[in-house]
């Protein structure tokens, strides 16, 4: 597993465990504060208020990574979707990850499926 699809695949098992300060950590500087921790929290809770529950299953879809697209930056690395399943719901994060300071961050997240 390439190491920006570990890192998505660990964002997205600390937000199924609701640990949101370890998927904070894993943000870039500038993403820390668009992205706090409380609004990680009620996007989370957001997505799946409808079916309350956690999430089960955290699954990066490879098929769906890509490595270039129209907005990229520079430094970015890959644009990557993440199921969350729960018993009876599915959502998703979707994360861009990038180069900051020779590690690999999160850049921007968006929230639920497109």
């Amino acid at each position: 597993m390439s190491p920006h699809v570990q890192l998505a695949q660990q964002f997205g098992a600390f937000i199924a465990n609701e640990n949101y300060s370890g998927a904070h950590a894993l943000l870039t500087t500038e993403a820390q504060r668009v992205h706090t921790k409380t609004k990680m929290k009620r996007s989370s809770v957001g997505m799946r208020s409808y079916a309350p529950g956690p999430f089960l299953n955290v699954v990066v879809m490879e098929d769906f990574i890509l490595e270039d697209w129209p907005t990229k930056q520079d430094g970015d690395v890959a644009s990557i979707y993440i199921a969350l399943d729960g018993d009876d719901f599915c959502e998703a994060v979707s994360v861009i990850v990038t180069q900051q300071d020779g590690e690999l961050r999160i850049r921007d997240l968006e929230w639920g499926r497109p």
